[in-house]
């Protein structure tokens, strides 16, 4: 038997369970919005089989034995406004607290599902569709991917922040309320803000009371989704029924290389530098990508490593360059953890 033979029949089954079409949309119509505004989309998925608490159990099973990390359980009961580090880890049976989630008061987060070759064939025929919906070869242009499912109890709550990724939330049961801003209103999404989550501080988006005002509101059912491009602010409240959810994530060339930019405003301004945002002048910025590029030490292999990598380097560059300037350099954000690290809950 040649290696892999035995795989490729079960990802060619998933396959063909897959709905002949994901999206109900035609050939480039997200061009305009993608990974600009936040947007609805519609799609076949709505309580697939594969989504079912049993199925997500076994997959929450299988993960945990190749990474805890990958398998994240949190209290349901945190405020919009509420940091990720104030909010406690929930210690639970992952495999009970899954199936009994009307009652377990719970957030649990699948992360790398395409471990699973079933999950992983239905990613790659979002992926293939939504390049042309997007009008774009997103395998030429997408930097890391992962798929997530994010299953959580009745009126649980996930707490306002940024990603650096772009991604497609895509709802398959229960309902819920998604609030998502334009990552572009500075009134929502202060410069400050972006330089701090790149230079470690997750939680450094603020909720604001102008965030509410400003929202894009999605109403979320079976069937609807929502397209939330890179660094958009949201936050989700579930409604009566538990909810799955499943989400492709993804970082681009593009949002990666203004990543590199905002680090590296982050530390000129802790040696007192005034520095322009990123898009003002494009000759700064290919500065700053020349000096963050010679401070990298390789490709990022995912995104913790993607955001974090340059940390260290440009810590120390610009401890070095403050004693030349006579400068004294204000602490850092703080370094980014890497979940896949750490193991939440139980099986």
């Amino acid at each position: 038997m040649e290696r892999g033979s035995a795989v490729k029949p079960e990802r060619e089954r998933a396959a063909e369970a897959m709905p002949s079409k994901m999206f109900n949309h035609g050939a480039g119509e997200f061009a305009d919005k993608f990974n600009v505004l936040p947007f609805s989309v519609s799609h076949n998925l709505g309580e697939h089989p594969l989504f079912e608490l049993p199925r997500l159990a076994k997959l929450a099973a299988t993960l945990w034995e190749l990474a805890a990390g990958k398998v994240v359980a949190q209290e349901g009961t945190a405020d919009f406004g509420n940091r990720w580090d104030e909010i406690p880890n929930k210690a639970l049976s992952l495999i009970k607290g899954i199936r009994e989630i009307e009652q377990s008061n719970a957030w649990v987060l699948l992360k790398s599902i395409q471990e699973d070759p079933e999950y992983s064939a239905c990613i790659d025929q979002c992926l293939a569709e939504l390049s042309e919906l997007t009008g774009m070869d997103l395998k030429k242009e997408i930097t890391w991917m992962d798929g997530y499912i994010f299953i959580a109890s009745p009126g649980a709550v996930t707490p306002h922040h940024i990603d650096h990724e772009s991604n497609f939330l895509l709802q398959i049961h229960g309902d819920k309320q998604i609030n998502v801003c334009d990552p572009n209103d500075r009134s929502v999404l202060f410069e400050d803000e972006i330089e701090n989550y790149y230079a470690g501080d997750l939680s450094a988006a603020r909720f604001k009371p102008v965030s509410q005002e400003k929202a894009y509101v999605f109403p979320m059912e079976p069937g609807k989704g929502v397209h939330i491009p890179s660094k958009g602010p949201h936050w989700v409240r579930n409604g009566n029924k538990y909810s799955v959810s499943f989400s492709i994530n993804f970082c681009m060339r593009q949002t990666d290389v203004r990543s590199r930019i905002y680090q590296c405003n982050h530390y000129l301004r802790r040696l007192d530098f005034d520095p322009t945002p990123p898009g003002q002048s494009s000759v700064k910025d290919l500065l700053k990508l020349m000096a963050t590029s010679r401070l990298a030490n390789g490709r990022a292999s995912n995104k913790y490593e993607l955001l974090r990598k340059n940390l260290k380097r440009l810590d120390r560059a610009s401890r070095v360059f403050g004693k030349v300037l006579g400068r004294s350099v204000a602490p850092a954000a703080g370094e980014i953890a890497n979940p896949e690290n750490e193991g939440n809950g139980r099986i």
